[in-house]
Formats: C-alpha cells, structure tokens, sequence
C-alpha cells in the first residue's frame, strides 16, 4: 500500500513526527512530503496521513490551504490527520477549530503528536515570549515544556496498519 505523509512546519516539530510516523510503518512505501515544497495528488496513495504545527491556536497555512484543494478526495479515502501541539489537553479544541466536522468524521482516525517549545527554534517575537513564558513558569514544581508524544504516534501507526492488512 502506498502511504502519503504530508505536513507543513514551522519549527521542525511536524517534520520530526512525520519522519518517527514513517520509521513506523516502515513496511509500508511511505512517501514523506513538505507541503511547502511540494501538493502531491492524494489519489495516487492507498492512505493520505496530512499534518501541521498549531501556533497561536491556528493550523498551518500550508497545511489548511492542502486539505481545502483536495477536500473531496480526502473525504472519499482513507485519510488520516495529526497535529503538533503544545497544549496538549486542547487537542479536541483546535482540531474543532481548525479541520471541518465533514473531514474529521471522514477521518479514519485523528491526534495531537505533542510539540515542543524550544527556544533555539523560534525567532523574533516568538522566541521573546517562549522566554517569558518559561521564566515565569520555571520555578512552578509541575511546569514541563511540551514534547512529542510518541506512544501517540506508535499509537496512529497501529491505526494506519489495522486498515492497510
């Protein structure tokens, strides 16, 4: 079965989860593609997987702008979405947010892989704020920056491989 995984992101934190989906099912012809630099044709795989960063709540750009071109052929196969999260226990919040009730009750199956918050990877105002927001929280005993989640993604590839016997 041939296996789409496209994402878009601004950090790397999507790229990152697509690349440990693909080593996931690496029984699989997988092909990992950056939205940004190519929209390939969902109908030429047996399985779309389509993902992307929430920054400020909002899904990527590039990430929306594919799933809206090709909407009717993602309905109409076996198609699968993620995103990359901070927060994780808003997970339900920005998927409602941001993918149509149509996509989603299309989807064969739909989560959050976690996120990171790393200075180093944010410029401008972003990195100024992950500052503030890390010095405020850093002598809080539970405060933990967010990380990918990868039982959650070990988790989407069992869904992946239960449709693709």
């Amino acid at each position: 079965m041939k296996i789409l995984i496209a994402y878009s992101s601004k950090t790397g934190t999507a790229k990152k989860c697509a690349e440990l989906l693909s080593t996931e099912l690496k029984n699989h012809d997988v092909s990992v593609v950056d939205l940004s630099n190519n929209a390939p044709d969902p109908s030429d795989f047996d399985v779309s997987v389509i993902g992307g960063s929430i920054r400020m709540g909002k899904l990527d750009k590039r990430t929306k702008a594919f799933i809206s071109e090709n909407k009717e052929k993602l309905m109409q196969e076996n198609a699968f979405y993620f995103i990359c999260n901070g927060f994780h226990d808003e997970t339900e919040t920005y998927f409602k947010k941001n993918f149509s009730r149509e996509i989603l009750s299309a989807a064969q199956f739909y989560d959050s892989f976690g996120g990171e918050m790393r200075i180093a990877d944010q410029k401008g105002l972003d990195k100024l704020i992950l500052k503030m927001v890390i010095s405020a929280n850093e002598e809080e005993d539970d405060f933990v920056l967010p990380t990918i989640l990868t039982e959650a993604i070990g988790r989407f590839a069992q869904k992946i491989k239960e449709i693709t016997k």
